[in-house]
C-alpha cells in the first residue's frame, strides 16, 4: 500500500483493524494511519463495501426499491435505512 499523504511505499502494516474488519497500515515516513479503503469513495460508509455494492447491484439489476431492499437486508442482520 502506498500512503495517501506523501505517496511513500514504505509502510508497514499494524495489528489491530477497523470496525469494520480492513486492516490498518502506517507510513514510514510520516507516520500516518490509514486503511484499505482510504481515498476510495467507499471511505466514510458504515456498512462493508461488498454489501454496498450487492445493494445498488440488485437495485439497478431487478429495479427494487430501496424499502424491498432495506427488508431483505435486515433478514440478514444489516439493518440499512431506506433512503
Amino acid at each position: 500500500m502506498t500512503c495517501p499523504r506523501c505517496a511513500t511505499a514504505t509502510t508497514r502494516e499494524v495489528t489491530k483493524t477497523t470496525q469494520l474488519g480492513y486492516r490498518i497500515f502506517q507510513c514510514a515516513a510520516c507516520q500516518c494511519q490509514f486503511n484499505e479503503r482510504t481515498g476510495t469513495p467507499f471511505n466514510h460508509l458504515e456498512f462493508p463495501t461488498d454489501i454496498v455494492l450487492l445493494v445498488v447491484l440488485w437495485r439497478l439489476r431487478y429495479k427494487l426499491s430501496l424499502r424491498d431492499l432495506a427488508e431483505m437486508f435486515l433478514e440478514r442482520g444489516f439493518e440499512l435505512p431506506h433512503s
